[in-house]
């Protein structure tokens, strides 16, 4: 049902594995956790000017529950994070210096995300129109640029197209969900508007799980991505069942309130560079190239989150189940959001110290409580 190419590379951590643990596999993945930590550490050296913010805002890249986990299961999504990160790193490098060598290993790597997982879907768009301005902006014949344009999606579509065809061939169509075969949870989420604008933070705290919890919320989009970034909202049996169902899952509802400063931060940052994403499309054929590539880059990376945000509603609301609402679904574009939260603090640094204070030590706080929550599941998965 998923892209393969995971569970290739995956296969002879398998053979060495019990299929009741899969131990070794799971080192599989282990291993890709620690590539995409290492890959995000390089973009935030090479791209977070201050190093102080730049530390503070590396933690939620740390410690993030959603990241952390769902990193380590035997799971596409863990090859997918870190296929994600690297993508943004040579697309930096690319922009920096567009060449038709770096334009391959670019559609090469989109292939590659697309053979892991169908959310890379929404990195096409953006690629495919950095590729075409960034040579533009180098001054090429409109020939020139339609014949790498076109090389670039032929090489991409070549090597991500696997699963694809394969649907088609199956099913009559390219683009097949898993949902589609079995009920994974119930349907029925959609409540109208109130399932776009209702955020009742309250219920979510009494209720920071969904095992044995407060079924309303599964109607509630914005509550579910939020649960589901912060805290471990739909995962009752993944081998840390303390934080689900047990009173320590109440722990969840501390990371919940921790996790509201970094949230406005994260919109804060989302909203400033979103203007400054738009008024690039108006201004970029007068900017010099250092400014042309800087913003360039930036509303790549907006465009990148937002259309993964607009893939996962899509298929959401066509399915209408309430699972599809998982933030792990927009961890590919994992990086612009570490950056959106980067962009927050170094706005309020300007306004206030106080609201620096405050957002810093928010941070602080909800990675101290990750700590303990971490340790404490360790302890009691141990003894």
């Amino acid at each position: 049902m998923h892209p393969p190419l995971y569970y290739l590379l995956a296969a002879p951590f398998f053979l060495m594995d019990e299929f009741s643990s899969q131990k070794v596999t799971q080192l599989f993945s282990l291993i890709l956790s620690i590539g995409n930590l290492y890959v995000l550490y390089l973009l935030c050296i090479k791209l977070f000017k201050n190093n102080a913010l730049r530390n503070v805002s590396f933690l939620l890249a740390v410690f993030l529950h959603s990241l952390v986990t769902f990193s380590l299961y035997v799971s596409n999504d863990t090859l997918a994070f870190f296929l994600g990160s690297l993508l943004f790193l040579y697309l930096h490098q690319y922009i920096r210096k567009p060449s038709q060598s770096k334009e391959i290993l670019l559609a090469i790597l989109l292939g590659l995300g697309l053979l892991t997982k169908g959310t890379f879907l929404a990195f096409a768009p953006p690629l495919v129109a950095v590729v075409g301005l960034s040579l533009w902006k180098k001054e090429l014949t409109f020939g020139r640029i339609f014949f790498r344009v076109f090389v670039f999606c032929l090489l991409f579509c070549s090597v991500g197209s696997y699963k694809f065809f394969e649907n088609y061939l199956a099913e009559g169509r390219f683009i097949v969900h898993n949902i589609e075969f079995f009920q994974y949870m119930p349907a029925g989420s959609y409540i109208g508007i109130k399932s776009f604008l209702l955020f009742d933070f309250k219920r979510l705290l009494l209720n920071p799980t969904f095992f044995e919890g407060d079924f309303y919320l599964e109607h509630l989009y914005s509550i579910l991505f939020y649960a589901t970034f912060w805290y471990k909202y739909m995962e009752p049996f993944n081998g840390f069942e303390l934080g689900s169902q047990t009173s320590f899952k109440y722990m969840g509802s501390l990371i919940y309130m921790a996790g509201l400063v970094p949230t406005l931060l994260i919109l804060l940052g989302f909203a400033r560079k979103t203007i400054s994403s738009f008024s690039f499309l108006f201004t970029f054929k007068n900017l010099n190239s250092a400014l042309f590539a800087k913003r360039l880059e930036e509303a790549a990376w907006i465009s990148m989150l937002v259309l993964s945000l607009i893939l996962v509603l899509m298929a959401g609301l066509k399915y209408d189940v309430w699972v599809c609402f998982q933030s792990r679904l927009l961890l590919q574009a994992f990086f612009p959001i570490l950056w959106l939260l980067y962009v927050g603090l170094e706005t309020i640094q300007k306004k206030s110290g106080f609201l620096l204070a405050t957002g810093v030590g928010s941070i602080l706080l909800v990675s101290l409580l990750y700590l303990i929550y971490y340790l404490t599941e360790g302890i009691f998965v141990l003894y």
